[in-house]
């Protein structure tokens, strides 16, 4: 028997390695932002010697971002289409996260500026305006992602909540582990065994919501329709599995108890042992995340 093929259509994840790490990277230069306005905005005074360090650290992860993102486009020059205004869209959640990703690194660049410069009025003044896009542009990343009900697995209203928790502590993680890296080489003024160790309980705390919202959605699926059934059984415990169980729920957990229970959560080894975890689920959950609501696309 004869056959012939009229058409074949090759299926593939539309968003692939460089969405993963572009939320992976904007989550913690937003968590790391957070700590550096503990100082100078929130008028945290011990936190004032690492607040600059924090801010540079913020801008150059975030600066890391836009090459990922132009490179996923597939026609890079098509970026420049959203910065006219005949191509805006204000009932895009990708228009409105564009502009609060620009103010976001334009008022954080100015916040660097001003704390550079000891100026505690305007540094607060500009860390304000940045922490506030700070929370947008993580708000969007989550709306963004799960405003596509074709993606099940991504459909959720928690999706923001996560990505809030998740760049929190993952940003917390990174400056822990740069801190110990700065003090190891010597490099500036020494962070303190006493700040890293007490920053490591400020983890703990977004930690703790991490999990309870990831259990959440390990409850909504479980209950759920078969759909969503299926996307708990055969992708996150499934082919998502290493990303989702191993790297993501497992690290968060051990991460939590070394810190909450363990006599480690009192020293800066074990602190950074945590923070090392930390860093590792939440890299594991953007692409979990990023991976596992496409894979179904990828068949039918």
């Amino acid at each position: 028997m004869e056959s012939k093929v009229i058409m074949n259509v090759f299926h593939h994840a539309a968003w692939g390695e460089p969405i993963a790490i572009y939320f992976f990277l904007i989550g913690i230069s937003e968590g790391a932002y957070v700590i550096s306005t503990l100082g100078w905005v929130f008028g945290i005074e011990r936190y004032k010697p690492v607040s600059l360090f924090a801010s540079i650290f913020s801008i150059i992860a975030l600066l890391i971002v836009p090459p990922f993102l132009i490179a996923d486009l597939g026609k890079p020059l098509r970026f420049f289409y959203l910065l006219l205004p005949g191509y805006w869209h204000g009932t895009s959640p990708m228009a409105w996260g564009g502009i609060s990703l620009m103010l976001y690194t334009t008022f954080m660049c100015v916040y660097a500026v001003f704390v550079y410069k000891q100026n505690k009025k305007w540094a607060r003044v500009s860390g304000l305006l940045a922490v506030t896009f700070a929370a947008t542009t993580c708000w969007y990343t989550g709306v963004v992602i799960q405003l596509n009900p074709a993606r099940g697995l991504n459909h959720t209203a928690t999706a923001s909540l996560l990505f809030f928790a998740g760049a929190f502590i993952s940003g917390t993680a990174m400056l822990i582990i740069l801190f110990w890296i700065k003090n190891l080489i010597k490099f500036g003024e020494k962070v303190g065994d006493e700040l890293i160790i007490e920053l490591g309980k400020v983890m703990m705390v977004g930690i703790a919501f991490e999990i309870l919202l990831t259990f959440n959605e390990y409850l909504q699926l479980t209950y759920g329709t078969d759909d969503e059934f299926v996307y708990l059984k055969y992708i996150l415990l499934g082919v998502m599995g290493t990303y989702y169980f191993w790297l993501n729920v497992v690290a968060l957990v051990a991460s939590f108890i070394i810190l909450a229970f363990t006599p480690l959560r009192k020293r800066v080894g074990g602190v950074i042992l945590a923070s090392t975890l930390v860093v590792a689920a939440i890299l594991g959950m953007r692409h979990w995340w990023v991976y596992g609501g496409q894979y179904l696309q990828t068949f039918f």
